[in-house]
């Protein structure tokens, strides 16, 4: 019987080449809580608030703004319009000190006011303390600014030490990250309430100093800090201190601004605004949004940014450029300007709000 020969030739199979999975490792993505807060009324603190809501905005930056300030949340009222008209729409005051029943208001007997479910405040009471617990889960997937009323540091404090939030900052899985701006007048009751809020929790809250040049008071800000007692502090946890410009312009124009809750940004682009009063108020928005950036933690405002940070983000790209020319997987290592709340000290030399010759009131 004849053999079929093809029936016992067997087909050898060759083994598939391995197949190379790259599998992308990517860092979780850090967060910021920004608070705004002075402690001390009329230190400039909506103002100071409203210029970063402005430049983050203009630069496309991702945030969710919470106006604590029951009573007049005019960050809110400007910057996120859809939640804060609707919550001025719902209020009906009957007592202008607004006391801390307002949200529950059966401890007085007079309604002073129904709160929008997005509104968050800090009051004496305890649900108020869950409410704001938001704050932490909106803050794992983008940034938080947070404009705080005057006289609430007790219950910001206690927040914050329920929350163990010191905790939180030291760990290292953590992507939270949190800075306060303390706005000053430069006043020693004000610098007083600084280092209060700084050594609370022993300097592990980053601070930034902000002293505001626009706010009332009749201090020589050439001779600020002449017993070095504010540096010291800053030095000892290594905290920023920046300079705001005074937001100077014809009183009519600002008045128009601040009462009819108008962006920076749109004043300056109004048929409305005189000449003289749009260059100033340009010149102010292009200062404090430089003083705010320079922090590192702010994105500056597209249309102002400082000539050195253009001139170093294209040297940057041309290195980045050579690189990948040359063939190479590393892109070339630039600072962490995130870190400089924690890492940086001094005042920056980038904004010249501090310097006597742009600025008449720092030698009134």
């Amino acid at each position: 019987m004849a053999t079929d020969k093809a029936s016992k030739t067997t087909k050898k199979v060759k083994d598939p080449k391995p197949v190379e999975i790259k599998i992308e490792v990517t860092k979780p993505t850090q967060t910021l809580i920004s608070i705004f807060g002075s402690e001390k009324g009329g230190m400039g603190k909506s103002i100071v608030a409203s210029v970063a809501a402005e430049q983050m905005t203009a630069a496309n930056h991702p945030f969710y703004l919470i106006d604590a300030d029951a009573s007049t949340p005019n960050v809110g009222l400007t910057y996120r319009p859809e939640i804060y008209q609707q919550f001025r729409e719902q209020v009906e005051v009957k007592d202008n000190n607004l006391p801390q029943s307002l949200y529950n208001p059966s401890n007085t007997g007079t309604q002073t006011a129904t709160l929008a479910p997005e509104r968050v405040a800090f009051t004496g009471s305890s649900d108020d303390y869950f409410l704001a617990d938001k704050i932490f889960d909106i803050a794992k997937t983008t940034d938080v600014m947070i404009v705080l009323p005057s006289q609430v540091a007790s219950y910001v404090n206690r927040w914050l030490y329920q929350n163990d939030v010191v905790a939180m900052l030291a760990d290292p899985q953590n992507t939270i990250k949190f800075v306060y701006y303390f706005i000053t007048n430069g006043t020693p009751e004000s610098l007083d309430l600084f280092e209060e809020s700084v050594e609370v929790f022993g300097g592990k809250i980053p601070h930034i100093l902000v002293k505001n040049l626009g706010a009332a008071t009749n201090i020589r800000w050439n001779r600020f800090d002449e017993d070095r007692k504010v540096q010291t502090l800053l030095d000892k946890y290594q905290f920023q201190s920046i300079y705001f410009p005074e937001i100077l312009i014809a009183p009519e124009d600002k008045n128009k601004i601040l009462s009819e809750y108008i962006p920076w940004g749109e004043a300056i682009n109004s048929d409305w605004i005189p000449f003289s009063s749009k260059r100033r108020l340009t010149k102010c928005i292009r200062e404090a949004t430089q003083a705010l950036g320079s922090t590192g933690l702010l994105p500056y405002h597209p249309d102002y940014i400082p000539e050195a940070v253009l001139i170093a983000q294209a040297k940057a790209e041309a290195a980045l450029k050579a690189s990948e020319a040359a063939g190479s997987t590393e892109a070339p290592s630039t600072p962490e300007s995130s870190e400089k709340v924690v890492e940086g000290n001094g005042e920056v030399p980038s904004v010249n709000c501090d310097d006597n010759s742009q600025n008449p009131r720092l030698d009134s």
